[in-house]
């Protein structure tokens, strides 16, 4: 509003620290001190045709004569250095600020010319309405007389009509209305197509703009100008005068923060005392015992390898770093309650955000188990003062809010190796036991800045970590980093040994923040040895792991593999876990045997990530067909179990045929040719049990050690009628001990599957004691611990619901990264797959989604099931369950 009439400019909500800030045309915000701006966010036009603002109206902010404006330059127009400018916007009516009513638009710069799927939106200039956003690919174009390159993005006859200061988005999320702020429509004079919209390309300029703003520096102060004659109906932007100048602004490190009088953060109760909580577990002697997470082995060939430059030199700095810390985590991977649980650390980083509770660290420091206790974040983490043997935490103590972790479900899924360009993670912490939050209590995060594939090659990169126990940070400061494969960023800091992983990359380190560009992981977590470190490239899947954890968004869930479609699933009839390939056999980890309905058996070598590897890929073991498909297998194969019954050290197939004969083929390996017709014979098969035989009455198997020796070479068998039986020590002479764990009874004829592992964390190698898991018709889940002691007791109830009546095949296996068979591979009904990994004795575990399921179509139909009111009556699984309720 000036004095001569209303005029108006498109404008965008860019996220910040403190939630106020507006992104529009320079031209826009360059006007008479006395003019009075403001913003006034989705305004729409109701069904009378006139315009309305919904979300209210926030007005800019003003200092003492003048708005609280960040232009950077006075030229304005195409010859701008910046052409874009912050407004700092007031409180609404309600008190509220600005992004608590709509979102913020992460700003993006250095992010290239080239984005797919942009969009600008924003107010028409011609109809003083919203106008329907334009979407397409952007490309680059150069503008005479122009300092910098622009953004193009083609919108046809709408071009024309997008009022300057609307906003360029790309990686925008329609049920978020969130996305990057890449540009700003500005008018382009002589333009080559009145139809595109153009926007100055976001370099550093506008970071350091962006940053001042966030700082709360005092802005510069404009000149007063006289707005050419415009009208509502057709509004025009406020052109700057010529011959003015002042200087543009250098890149600038960020300022101190300056914040609001009242941020509107309040720590509850609750809060308070949870922060009380972690103090009073972490204390510093207990952070000075923990260990590393993940260690750095050494490979000095890999480092030639690689091409590792001359080493930067590093120090340790005993004054802290506010913005860095160590990421405490106390966990147990083992399923026991009290001896596998153990303190470790990571290094993170506080990450400027408008929750100013926003904590950076390395997805592989948590992703192998969910069973993390007391996760916190202790910034600015230094030696103490007063006694330089222990180290103190001078801002407190911040713990993660229960459910806020942030990491991309392809990590979940796929691990540390298959998706070590996703290794970054996000935590929200809570306040500290004074109740402060953490931005209030450091000041302001480190400034999260991404980078195109083009632009991992950055000079000015300082390194943080905590090698060891180490009570200061490492700081390897001014150096450069380098791209590795085209998405990993590559430092030469000496000294970077384990504990280091999740600590940052800063560019543009001013002593306390600086652009956050990286943390230590990725490339094999991180690098082979102390004085190379690695880091994931940060690009959209990073901003948009962001705004989750910014907005409060319930986070990832693994998601679906490469094992196929849930339609090919449906067709495996049976699984089993052993160590069968030899690239498993040196650790003793679990692969799976399927056989499918058409009697083809195939062998899935393990991942060691909770999954399997499919297809065959360089320097990956491979899928390998031990069957063909043949009606041997196909007719006549009916139950299926692995073990080591010949005493080879190696995983032997056992297989009970639909007429009661039993035979076990001995030393299955991806070597291994099964026999597919009824006279072929391996070598060395032994035959069990002859035709006829009692077995024929046999419906489960369940391998394990449960006979007290180190073997898996013991067998429980359900049979018809509901008798459950042990038999320990198979080998090749047959079977032997016969033990009755429960006489024929009704309730274990509704034992649907079972299978035996570890999960009681009571087993090693000396005295093994596993346990039975069963699934019963109900889809009741229970487990029976140490079934050596030679009967059933102590059931534990895992899971209970219909869900588990749709498991089809269950096999219990040591498909993760602990030394337990305690990771349960289930087959829905409706072919999705997964694998619940670390699974307890009282609880399941994480679910990983190796297959996702075949089809939603069917899932309500029941066909007079005994539960109609069960969506998933007749086919389904936990995925197709959660969609159809």
């Amino acid at each position: 509003m000036t004095k001569k009439g209303l005029y108006f400019c498109g404008a965008g909500v860019t996220s910040s620290p403190h939630r106020n800030l507006v992104a529009t045309a320079v031209d826009c915000l360059n006007g008479d001190p006395a003019d009075k701006l403001a913003f006034a966010p989705q305004v729409l036009k109701n069904a009378a045709g006139t315009l309305e603002a919904p979300k209210g109206v926030y007005a800019v902010k003003r200092q003492g004569n003048r708005s609280l404006v960040w232009t950077g330059s006075d030229s304005g127009g195409a010859a701008s250095s910046a052409a874009v400018g912050f407004a700092m916007v007031d409180k609404g009516i309600k008190g509220d600020q600005l992004e608590d009513t709509v979102p913020g638009h992460r700003l993006l710069t250095d992010a290239g010319h080239t984005h797919k799927g942009a969009r600008v939106a924003g107010h028409s200039a011609a109809k003083t309405q919203p106008a329907a956003p334009c979407i397409g690919d952007t490309s680059e174009v150069n503008v005479a007389g122009a300092p910098n390159t622009f953004l193009r993005l083609d919108c046809g006859p709408a071009g024309a009509k997008i009022a300057v200061g609307s906003v360029f988005i790309a990686d925008y999320d329609a049920k978020t209305r969130v996305g990057s702020l890449i540009g700003i429509s500005q008018r382009i004079a002589a333009a080559e197509s009145p139809s595109a919209a153009h926007s100055t390309y976001f370099g550093t300029t506008v970071q350091a703009l962006y940053d001042e703003a966030v700082g709360g520096s005092k802005p510069t102060l404009t000149p007063p100008i006289t707005p050419p004659g415009a009208s509502p109906s057709q509004p025009a932007p406020r052109a700057k005068p010529s011959g003015v100048s002042s200087p543009s602004p250098s890149p600038a490190k960020p300022s101190d923060p300056v914040a609001p009088e009242d941020d509107g953060l309040k720590a509850t109760p609750a809060q308070i005392e949870a922060a009380k909580e972690a103090e009073a577990y972490w204390t510093p002697e207990r952070i000075a015992r923990a260990t590393p997470k993940s260690a750095k082995q050494s490979a000095p060939g890999v480092a030639r390898e690689n091409g590792v430059a001359a080493v930067a030199p590093s120090h340790f700095d005993n004054n802290g770093i506010a913005t860095v810390g160590v990421f405490l985590i106390n966990e147990d991977d083992d399923p026991q309650s009290d001896p596998g649980g153990r303190d470790q650390f990571c290094s993170a980083s506080s990450v400027a955000s408008p929750t100013k509770s926003i904590v950076l660290t390395a997805a592989h420091c948590l992703n192998d188990n969910d069973r993390w206790k007391r996760l916190a974040f202790a910034p600015g983490w230094k030696p103490d003062p007063s006694n330089s043997s222990r180290g103190v935490a001078p801002y407190g103590i911040f713990p993660m809010v229960a459910g806020k972790l942030y990491i991309d479900g392809r990590y979940l899924t796929q691990g540390p190796s298959k998706a070590d360009d996703l290794d970054f993670a996000f935590m929200r912490v809570g306040p500290n036991s004074k109740g402060q939050f953490l931005e209030n209590a450091t000041g302001m995060g480190n400034s999260l800045t991404t980078l195109s594939s083009q632009q991992l090659s950055q000079k000015n990169v300082s390194l943080f970590g905590f090698p060891g126990g180490s009570k200061a940070p490492l700081v390897c400061p001014s150096a450069n980093t380098t791209g590795f494969s085209g998405r990993f960023l590559k430092i030469a800091c000496k000294g970077y040994a384990g504990g280091v992983s999740g600590g940052p990359f800063l560019r543009n380190f001013d002593g306390k923040r600086g652009d956050l560009i990286g943390v230590i992981g990725g490339w094999k977590t991180g690098g082979t040895i102390d004085d190379e470190s690695y880091s994931s490239q940060f690009d959209a899947d990073i901003i948009r792991l962001y705004n989750q954890a910014v907005n409060d968004y319930e986070p990832d869930k693994p998601t679906g593999g490469t094992m196929g479609t849930g339609d090919l699933w449906k067709h495996a009839t049976g699984a089993v876990s052993g160590t069968f390939h030899t690239s498993s056999q040196e650790f003793g980890d679990s692969d799976l045997v399927v056989k499918w309905d058409d009697g083809e058996v195939t062998l899935y070598p393990g991942d060691q990530n909770f999954g399997f590897y499919a297809g065959c890929k360089p320097n990956e073991p491979c899928e390998t067909q031990l069957a063909g498909p043949n009606a041997m297998w196909k007719n006549y194969a009916d139950v299926i179990t692995a073990g080591d019954y010949a005493g080879t050290n190696a995983y032997d197939l056992m297989v009970k045929w639909v007429d009661g004969e039993v035979t076990i083929y001995p030393d299955v390996s991806q070597n291994t040719k099964l026999p597919t017709a009824l006279d072929q014979h391996l070598p060395n098969e032994i035959h069990l049990a002859a035709a006829d035989s009692v077995f024929k009455y046999a419906r489960g198997f369940a391998t394990g050690k449960y006979g007290g020796n180190q073997w898996p070479d013991d067998l429980i068998v359900r049979w018809s009628d509901g008798e459950l039986t042990k038999y320990t020590d198979i080998d090749g002479d047959g079977l032997h001990a016969e033990e009755q764990l429960a006489a024929p009874n009704d309730l274990w004829q509704t034992a649907s599957l079972m299978t035996g592992g570890d999960l009681d964390g009571d087993s090693n190698g000396t005295t093994p004691n596993h346990d039975l898991l069963v699934v019963w018709a109900t889809g009741k889940v229970s487990v029976f611990p140490d079934v050596n002691t030679g009967r059933l007791q102590n059931e534990s109830i895992v899971a209970s619901g219909s869900t588990w009546a749709h498991a089809r095949i269950i096999a219990l296996g040591e498909y993760g990264m602990n030394d337990w068979e305690d990771d349960l591979f289930v087959r829905w009904s409706d072919g999705e797959v997964t694998v619940y990994g670390n699974t307890q004795a009282d609880a399941v575990g994480r679910e990983y989604q190796l297959v996702p399921p075949a089809s939603a179509g069917f899932a309500a139909v029941t066909h007079g099931a005994l539960r109609p009111n069960d969506p998933c009556a007749n086919v389904c699984g936990p995925e197709l369950y959660r969609r159809s309720h």
